[in-house]
């Protein structure tokens, strides 16, 4: 398949931004005002006045790399209501959650499905008297299709702020012995669809620059490998750092992104609706008596997927990098991040100092230590659709 065509305004972007790299943050400042970046030139401009920017060492120098922003990037979409939201997968489970979130929190609600039956069993979930719902029949690793779909939304709604590309394939192959077949169908779901999301939406939500926000479903396995889940572990890793690098990107501009990284959340939107969920009552009902699987005592244990959702649009109402919705995998994932930093080897010699001063550009990335700032705001509730005032 031919990769889509980047269209003009976000080349244009691209190549701003190149030039701002190279050229040094004066120029560059100006670039980014020009282009309507305002407050990231502003912070810019504070961090260059603050003496953070030195001067080249001498004719034909290699330019230092331009100043970090002050702060953390402002959510640039904190308002839901009457907003436009697609989520990929959200006729079932978590991606249902976040749609029926999303709908009650007044948006304009498009939700992606490939099963008829199931998104037949989701639509009375959703209240008559909210926004609108839209359904949108969509195979996320067609790259023309996304084309398709944001045409279909902006004639049906207008602009999109929201996308949540919740669409995966959880396979319990491992790495090391999965066929090139089962390989290819989860990259081009997992990981791929993501980016094709994002090469079509983000020159129209940079154009219409009302604020919008790019979600990607990842899991906790894409912070804790666990269990033998090679492929599955290696995505959804992948997916996290594509939302990372976007951060870096897109943070001067209107465009906010969040990595969604949930534990077990149940897949039944009806479980205490009161009601029964006719898809899997009928899936239930065509099933062999002897492969029917055992019936748990009890709730089920895992988070409610309104929760769930909700916590994906507290998420992205405060521009969070990282949606963690289960605290109980932390200790888990502090030990793999320890065990990264124990891994740097403790030398009497030093770094050579012309090897560190070349490395100067990757030794760090400003986005951590905002992010971290960020978060030492509290807030009262982490699934409140508003914010707080």
């Amino acid at each position: 398949m031919d990769s889509p065509q980047i269209p003009q305004i976000l080349d244009r972007f691209a190549a701003e931004r190149r030039r701002f790299l190279a050229e040094g943050s004066l120029y560059g400042t100006g670039i980014l005002a020009s282009l309507g970046l305002s407050h990231y030139a502003r912070a810019q401009s504070t961090a260059q006045n603050s003496g953070s920017a030195p001067a080249p060492a001498g004719p034909g120098a290699r330019p230092p790399p331009p100043p970090e922003p002050a702060f953390s990037q402002p959510a640039p979409l904190h308002d839901l209501k009457g907003k436009v939201a697609y989520i990929t997968a959200s006729s079932d489970g978590i991606g249902l959650g976040i749609a029926r979130a999303a709908s009650a929190a007044g948006m304009k609600v498009c939700i992606g499905y490939r099963n008829e039956e199931r998104l037949k069993a989701a639509l009375p979930l959703f209240k008559p008297g909210n926004a609108g719902v839209l359904p949108i029949k969509h195979d996320v690793t067609d790259r023309d299709a996304w084309a398709k779909v944001l045409q279909t939304i902006n004639g049906q709604f207008g602009n999109l702020h929201l996308v949540v590309n919740n669409a995966g394939i959880k396979t319990w192959a491992k790495a090391s012995t999965v066929s090139a077949k089962d390989w290819d169908e989860a990259v081009a779901v997992n990981y791929t669809a993501t980016y094709d999301s994002v090469a079509v939406c983000l020159p129209h939500m940079l154009q219409h620059g009302e604020g919008s926000h790019f979600v990607v479903t990842s899991s906790m396995s894409g912070l804790l490998p666990g269990g033998p889940l090679g492929v599955y572990t290696s995505t959804k890793i992948a997916a996290v750092g594509l939302m990372e690098a976007l951060r870096v990107e897109l943070e001067g501009t209107t465009v906010g992104t969040s990595a969604f990284v949930p534990g077990g959340v149940n897949t039944d939107n009806y479980l205490g609706s009161g009601g029964v969920n006719p898809y899997r009552a009928q899936l239930a009902a065509n099933r062999p008596a002897s492969s029917a699987p055992p019936r748990r005592s009890g709730p089920p244990a895992g988070m409610d997927p309104m929760e769930a959702g909700e916590r994906v649009l507290n998420g992205v109402i405060y521009n969070d990098l990282f949606i963690v919705t289960h605290p109980e995998y932390m200790p888990g994932t502090q030990k793999r991040f320890d065990a990264m930093l124990d891994s740097e080897p403790r030398e009497a010699t030093p770094p050579n100092p012309d090897r560190v001063r070349g490395e100067t550009r990757v030794l760090t990335c400003g986005i951590y230590r905002r992010e971290i700032a960020h978060r030492q705001q509290k807030r009262k509730s982490y699934r409140s659709v508003t914010l707080a005032t």
